[in-house]
């Protein structure tokens, strides 16, 4: 199946963003993003003066940002036309050059939050797409080429160094698409067959339905097939080819460094190599033959000795383990274990302990939602999605940000489920489904009000306009979710002992759990001001945000006791709290 037809099934996209779909669903391929809604909700810059910006990705903790201009035809073309793609430079000269006072609401924060990143090292690859949905075309490539050096010369404003950060410009065209698509459910997409040299033999093992060849193999080999293959041998590792920089602690150019100057010690320098193949069809005491390779773990090595300028000796070797597996099963976990190879092993693999097994029982007795708990989908397609799934990653962040730590909510996500300490504190015997249902729910009825305010920018009140420029600064949602959480004795006029102990009655939906939220809400929002110098600097100061929320709260606890004493409003608040268990 060509992605298209993935593509034009995915109405959860198309019906809502519109000529963004196709934008949004690249993001999502080529990170395996599991929540495209959220990432939407923060990296779409795309409106009446965007600045020929749609988008724009950061993660920090991955070092990475991507910034796209997306473009869709209804009818089939050649080629995409070459002045989108140098509207970029348009889009790089605004986000970086620009007083950020001048740019738009939805630009301004992107922005401010990527130069920030980019000031404190947070940031180490940049890449620039222009997707489409027609052929890639040369002219296309050239625009994007100077687009690049746009941002190259961009960035000289913000870093000591522009070889501090790795720049990639791509056109995602029909082609690119097609190849994320597959290698996102077919594990080995290079499919032809290879003799490799082994020169010091290796040895075989043999389990069920899989067999495993452990060897050593020249780097020339790896050299040669990165030129032909590029990208292409990494369709079972989620991230591909990272690039290098010129300064001494990036791993990729300290291999590259190695393949250079000391090429006979890279076997013993470097970790080696992960490769699944289809068919392992002879082995010798100085060949091997396979069909078909993606090397699940090792894309950064291969990458970076594809990289240097000329081919290593051939006496440099690297270790390799091939691996042919016919398991569905076990070749997915294949792919997981060895893709996550550097997270400490105690703190790993959270989708199998009993908290998570618990907590995915529960939820099998809620209706209208689903919860992997961290577990992926089957192996037969990746990117099958659910319209009712509760994202393991997001409903994380937002126990983080109720439980009063939008801090780690916002800028530690992924090591909520690496840090024991973290993981711990918001998952553990006391969290129940119903707990995390609360908690999730609230956070969407958050972003239902910031969608609904985007919808009617140009038209709203002076209110409800310091409401939405709030919440259009990037880590926003985090801090207002752990100021209300703050406020929930006030709001259900009631001391708490324990806030996970907050749930709703059993009888409801999650689309009733949302609505429940807009009265307190809209109580609350008025006073997100208080809220300002907790955002402004990233999300980052543990006592600034601590005393934003402390001002929040002493301002809502005084329109709260009015209101709760107020007849005609009174009754809106003893219906929510009446649906609210406590103990």
């Amino acid at each position: 199946m060509v992605f298209m037809d993935n593509f034009l099934n995915r109405q959860d996209l198309i019906s809502k963003y519109k000529d963004n779909a196709l934008l949004l669903y690249s993001l999502e391929l080529r990170l395996q993003l599991e929540d495209i809604q959220s990432v939407a909700s923060d990296a779409l810059t795309d409106g009446n003066d965007d600045k020929k910006c749609d988008l724009v990705y950061i993660d920090e903790e991955e070092g990475l940002a991507i910034i796209a201009q997306g473009y869709y035809s209804q009818k089939e073309r050649q080629s995409a036309p070459a002045s989108k793609a140098s509207d970029l430079n348009t889009a790089i000269t605004w986000l970086f050059n620009e007083d950020t006072d001048n740019l738009p609401l939805d630009i301004r924060a992107a922005s401010k939050q990527l130069r920030q990143a980019i000031v404190n090292k947070k940031i180490h690859t940049i890449q620039i797409w222009y997707v489409h949905n027609l052929p890639e075309s040369k002219n296309v490539s050239n625009e994007m080429n100077a687009v690049k050096l746009s941002l190259m010369s961009s960035l000289k404003s913000y870093t000591d160094s522009t070889k501090d950060i790795n720049v990639i410009a791509l056109e995602v065209g029909k082609e690119t698409l097609n190849r994320w698509y597959k290698s996102s459910s077919v594990p080995i997409l290079v499919n032809e067959d290879f003799e490799i040299r082994t020169p010091n033999g290796g040895y075989q093992t043999i389990g069920d339905n899989w067999t495993s060849y452990m060897t050593a193999i020249p780097l020339t080999f790896l050299y040669d097939s990165y030129k032909e293959h590029k990208d292409d041998l990494f369709s079972s590792n989620i991230r591909g080819y990272l690039g290098s920089l010129n300064k001494k602690n990036n791993i990729n150019n300290g291999i590259k460094r190695t393949v250079e100057s000391s090429p006979s010690n890279f076997l013993i320098y470097n970790n080696g190599l992960t490769i699944l193949v289809n068919k392992i069809s002879e082995i010798s005491s100085e060949n091997i033959k396979v069909t078909g390779m993606s090397i699940v773990n090792g894309a950064q090595t291969t990458g970076a000795i594809g990289s240097v300028l000329n081919s290593p000796r051939e006496d440099a070797l690297v270790s390799v383990r091939f691996i042919k597996c016919d398991d569905p099963k076990i070749l997915r976990d294949i792919i997981e274990f060895n893709n996550k190879q550097n997270v400490v092993a105690s703190s790993d693999f959270r989708s199998t302990d009993e908290i998570q097994d618990n907590l995915r029982r529960q939820f099998n007795e809620i209706r209208s939602v689903v919860y992997l708990g961290g577990r992926r989908g089957g192996s037969d397609d990746k990117i099958k999605r659910y319209s009712n799934l509760i994202p393991h990653d997001l409903v994380a962040q937002c126990l983080s940000a109720f439980h009063q730590d939008p801090n780690t909510a916002y800028n530690r996500k992924k090591e909520i489920w690496e840090n024991n300490a973290l993981y711990s504190s918001i998952f553990s015997e006391k969290t129940t489904a119903r707990h995390m249902l609360f908690v999730y729910s609230l956070y969407q009825a958050i972003e239902k009000k910031k969608e609904n305010l985007k919808l009617t920018k140009n038209n709203l009140s002076t209110t409800d306009k310091d409401i939405y420029e709030y919440l259009s600064i990037r880590g926003s949602t985090w801090v207002l979710l752990a100021a209300i959480a703050s406020s929930m004795d006030n709001i259900l006029n009631k001391p708490l002992r324990d806030f996970f102990d907050l749930k709703f009655t059993i009888n409801m939906t999650f689309e009733e759990a949302v609505s429940l939220w807009e009265h307190p809400l809209e109580t609350a929002l008025p006073f997100v001001s208080s809220l300002l110098p907790a955002v402004q600097n990233g999300v980052k100061t543990k006592d600034v945000i601590n005393s934003s929320i402390k001002d929040f709260k002493e301002k809502t606890a005084s329109i709260l006791k009015i209101l709760w004493v107020t007849p005609g409003v009174k009754i809106n608040f003893e219906m929510f709290s009446s649906r609210i268990e406590t103990v």
